[in-house]
């Protein structure tokens, strides 16, 4: 089943995100296995949130361990809180 993922953290930003992103996705046409749809913004109290879909949580959490974890560890990023729930609907037109 589907899954939301928030991701946040007061400490981000979209210069931090932007590094991250261009380490674990340097090619844009290839998205990684099971991601549906990203969305990323600066938080309304500051910082930054990065807004996923995934086929499944599995799928998620493949993709953090071996890919955001080093990248973010590399760049000596703070860490972030991250949610995952259950999808219950989705509209993409």
């Amino acid at each position: 089943m589907a899954v939301l993922v928030h991701n946040q953290s007061p400490d981000w930003n979209q210069e931090l995100y932007e590094a991250t992103f261009d380490r674990v996705i340097p090619d844009r046409t290839k998205p990684p296995a099971g991601l549906i749809a990203h969305f990323a913004a600066p938080l309304v109290t500051g910082g930054w949130q990065v807004i996923d879909v995934w086929e499944s949580e599995d799928a998620i959490q493949r993709f953090m361990e071996e890919s955001v974890f080093p990248a973010a560890k590399e760049l000596g990023a703070p860490p972030f809180d991250m949610t995952v729930v259950q999808l219950h609907n989705s509209l993409i037109p």
